[in-house]
């Protein structure tokens, strides 16, 4: 294991480069992905409804982050993190949902949506502070499959596709 300011910037790279980030914990078992801000070198998870599911952390719950590599989709690496609930009165509130609101894609209203967050007992902020150990990095991952049953959803699909008329079809001259 290197220096802990060699871990502290491979996860601070990883991170910065990662819009999603896996997360494992085991009560219940399970791992879920999770868009984040990564700032001041801490995660932070904006969960509720119109946003992503709500893990339901307990406080300073450990969780295992599984990043991986941008260039490659493989993963890069792993660590424990302690997750807390991020409260209106907290000192990084006002920095950590100026990022979530920068970072979150379609947002209808960034501007007034901090506020909204606040107000809304159903939409919660987790912030995760990596620990000083890797638990896997490159040159040492492990040899078993990462698989992992898919989260249960009620999400489906719509139905039948819509039917699509003047489609191009595949035998005719190149268009360009």
């Amino acid at each position: 294991m290197g220096s802990d300011f060699e871990t502290t910037a491979l996860v601070d790279e990883a991170m910065k480069r990662s819009g999603l980030v896996w997360l494992r914990w085991s009560d219940p078992p399970r791992t879920q992905a999770f868009w984040h801000s990564w700032l001041g070198g801490r995660a932070y998870l904006l969960t509720g409804p119109g946003e992503q599911p709500d893990p339901r952390l307990d406080e300073d719950q450990r969780v295992e982050v599984i990043v991986r590599s941008k260039d490659n989709a493989q993963r890069l690496v792993a660590f424990s993190a302690s997750a807390t609930r991020l409260e209106p009165r907290d000192d990084d509130w006002g920095a950590a949902t100026s990022s979530l609101a920068s970072n979150r894609l379609n947002l209808a209203d960034s501007t007034h949506a901090p506020e909204r967050w606040s107000t809304d007992d159903r939409t919660r902020i987790y912030r995760l502070a990596p620990g000083s150990e890797l638990l896997e990095r490159p040159g040492s991952y492990p040899d078993e499959s990462g698989r992992a049953t898919p989260v249960p959803t009620s999400a489906t699909t719509a139905g039948k596709p819509p039917r699509v008329r003047h489609r191009r079809g595949g035998g005719g001259p190149p268009l360009s």
